[in-house]
């Protein structure tokens, strides 16, 4: 990771349906009238990528699939995240930290990981050495049952079949790994609950507060 980056990278983490794609541009668009420097906003296109939605509905179908969906997920994030341009700050929907944590709940779903599982865990540490330096995390954390009712009441044809185990597995995942992760990284950890929402106002002074704390040190 690039320790001595000139701009902020801000990465929006929480379990499936905890409400990210909504919150993203509004706080995108807060943080900007808050600060002298204008962010721009990465977002995972997912509706719109058939290879995502191909591989995300061989993964729920068919557990065994999942490594093919998340290297496919990786390798989008790093590139997504390359050539940044300096004169802006980023805020950006899930980062490499999401692939450890999602990989994290898949070890622990698989009967016998094999070798490719474990590979991949070690692919993402790889591919982070060339990320940006997420400066700070801000971690959705939600009531997994309301995030897998807003996932269903979302009617993603490929999401149809995740059990609410899953979004269980997630949430304790997120909650045991992130903080580990964010602090071999590096990196500030902002959780805030999102159970009924929050508000994006309120939530943009407290990532300006973060990043004014990061530049004084």
């Amino acid at each position: 990771m690039n320790q001595t980056q000139d701009f902020k990278l801000i990465a929006i983490e929480g379990n499936i349906g905890v409400g990210k794609s909504t919150l993203l541009p509004k706080l995108a668009d807060r943080l900007s009238n808050l600060d002298d420097r204008p962010w721009r906003l990465i977002i995972e296109e997912v509706d719109t990528d058939p290879e995502f939605q191909r591989l995300l509905k061989a993964f729920t179908n068919d557990p065994s699939q999942r490594i093919n969906f998340q290297r496919y997920i990786t390798n989008k994030r790093a590139e997504t995240c390359q050539d940044l341009d300096p004169g802006f700050n980023y805020i950006i929907e899930r980062s490499l930290f999401s692939d450890l944590v999602f990989c994290q709940a898949n070890l622990a779903e698989a009967c016998r990981p094999d070798g490719k599982d474990l590979d991949y865990y070690y692919d993402i540490q790889d591919k982070l050495e060339d990320y940006p330096q997420v400066s700070a995390v801000v971690y959705l954390k939600s009531d997994p049952i309301v995030s897998y009712e807003r996932m269903l009441s979302r009617g993603r044809d490929a999401e149809v079949g995740t059990p609410q185990s899953y979004i269980q597995l997630i949430s304790d995942c997120h909650n045991t790994f992130l903080p580990h992760i964010c602090d071999k990284y590096n990196t500030h950890l902002l959780t805030v609950d999102w159970t009924h929402f929050g508000c994006p106002d309120g939530l943009a002074e407290q990532v300006i507060d973060v990043c004014q704390v990061l530049n004084a040190g």
